[in-house]
C-alpha cells in the first residue's frame, strides 16, 4: 500500500471511535473537545449517552465512506466488528484492543496482528491508545504539563503519522515507534503499566512519561 500524507487529521474528516466503554468513551469525548468531528459506533445507541459534541450511530447507520476509525471494543469482539466496518481502501484502522487474560488466536503474533487479519483489504492497520487506562483517555495532560508517553506503531508510514499527530492534538506524548510488529510489545506495555497499578499498588491514577536525562 501507498504510504498516507504524513498530517493531521483534515478538518472536514470525521473520526469514528468504535465502542462506548470507558476506553471509547473517553477518547471521543477527548476529540470533541479538540475540535474533531466525532462519531462513536455502538450496538445499540438507545442505551448510550452521549459524550457533549459526539454523535451516536449504529454501525448499520455509519456512512462507507469512513477514513479513520479507533477500535475499542473487547478483544474477543473483534472477529465480528472489524469486517463489518465501512472501511475502504487506504483509510486507518487504529487498534485500541489488549487481548488480556486470554491466548492469541492461532498463528496471530500479536493482537494487533488478529485486527489487521480481519481488517478489509487495503486498511491500514495501527497500534495506539492501548498502553494506559481509561482514566488519562479524556484529559491526558497532567497538572504539572508533562503529557502521558504514547508509542505508535504501524507499517504504513503516512497512517501512522497521521495517528501520531491525532494522539497529539489529543495531548499526548506521541512517539513512532515503528512497524506493527512492535504491537506485541505494546500490548506487553499494558501489562506493566497494569503491574504498576495493582500489583506495586499505584493504583489507575498512575500514568507513564517519558523524560530526557542529557548524555555526556
Amino acid at each position: 500500500m501507498s504510504a498516507l500524507p504524513e498530517t493531521d487529521l483534515p478538518e472536514t474528516d470525521r473520526l469514528v471511535v468504535v465502542g462506548a466503554g470507558s476506553v471509547g468513551s473517553a477518547l471521543a469525548a477527548n476529540a470533541a473537545a479538540h475540535g474533531i468531528a466525532v462519531t462513536l459506533w455502538v450496538r445499540d445507541p438507545a442505551r448510550v449517552t452521549a459524550p457533549d459534541g459526539v454523535e451516536v450511530l449504529a454501525l448499520a447507520d455509519l456512512a462507507p465512506a469512513v477514513t479513520t476509525a479507533v477500535l475499542a471494543v473487547p478483544f474477543d469482539a473483534v472477529a465480528d466488528v472489524v469486517p463489518a466496518l465501512p472501511l475502504a481502501p487506504g483509510s486507518v484502522l487504529v487498534d485500541a484492543t489488549n487481548p488480556f487474560g486470554r491466548p492469541l488466536p492461532e498463528g496471530a503474533a500479536s493482537g494487533a496482528a488478529h485486527v489487521l487479519a480481519h481488517a478489509p483489504a487495503g486498511v491500514a492497520v495501527v497500534k495506539a491508545f492501548n498502553v494506559l487506562g481509561a482514566e488519562h483517555m479524556g484529559a491526558p495532560r497532567l497538572p504539572d504539563g508533562a503529557a502521558p508517553v504514547l508509542p505508535v506503531a504501524g507499517d504504513d508510514a503516512g497512517a501512522r503519522g497521521l495517528v501520531a499527530s491525532l494522539a497529539a492534538r489529543l495531548e499526548f506524548d506521541a512517539v513512532e515507534v515503528g512497524g506493527l510488529a512492535a504491537a506485541g510489545t505494546l500490548e506487553e506495555a499494558a501489562r506493566y503499566w497494569g503491574l504498576l497499578a495493582f500489583a506495586g499498588g499505584r493504583g489507575r491514577g498512575v500514568v507513564l512519561t517519558a523524560r530526557q536525562r542529557e548524555l555526556a
